[in-house]
């Protein structure tokens, strides 16, 4: 039953002229219910959310070992 269920499925042929299928489109980007400004936020938001928390790793992480206070460099 299997056998024939996939010889029944009529797979799409891309290698033979003429034998071509039209294939639905890949719906791709656009988020339906983000406008375009919104989207530009988003991305503006998630990059100020990385920068901060890469610098509070560098600032309060294993980084942290080899920076410098130029306070205590230059103590009077």
């Amino acid at each position: 039953m299997q056998i024939v269920n996939f010889l029944l499925s009529k797979p799409s042929v891309y290698t033979l002229p003429g034998t071509w299928e039209r294939q639905p489109l890949i719906k791709h980007g656009n988020y339906a219910g983000l406008p375009p400004e919104g989207q530009i936020v988003v991305i503006i938001l998630i990059l100020l959310f990385l920068v901060t928390g890469y610098g509070l790793y560098v600032a309060f992480g294993p980084p942290n070992q080899n920076l410098t206070d130029p306070w205590d460099e230059h103590d009077d």
